[in-house]
């Protein structure tokens, strides 16, 4: 009975130590899986790549002579610019613990 309350006093200490782990029973040093970083990573790539296709749709709208182009590529470019800065957010935020913090 002693040595289970001692080791349940090691396993909670651990827990406590390491703050950003998924499982701190299982894994006591706390690493992320691969699938996990690269899901981490990904709205970083996503919000890089609408944000160059928001700037497609500034370049259209900077460069027609029509105004309904006009107005379509500057619709796009307010979308796309929103979408790309939400996915850098949150891209940024589910990294910040574990290359930042």
């Amino acid at each position: 009975m002693l040595i289970a309350f001692f080791k349940r006093k090691r396993q909670i200490i651990q827990t406590a130590q390491s703050r950003y782990c998924y499982d701190a029973f299982n894994n006591h040093r706390c690493e992320m899986l691969v699938w996990q970083m690269y899901f981490s990573i990904l709205p970083i790539g996503l919000g890089i790549m609408t944000l160059v296709a928001s700037l497609i749709g500034l370049f259209a709208y900077l460069m027609s002579n029509d105004n309904a182009t006009r107005l379509l590529g500057f619709n796009w470019f307010k979308r796309l610019i929103i979408v790309a800065f939400l996915l850098l957010s949150v891209g940024l935020f589910m990294t910040f613990g574990s290359f930042w913090g």
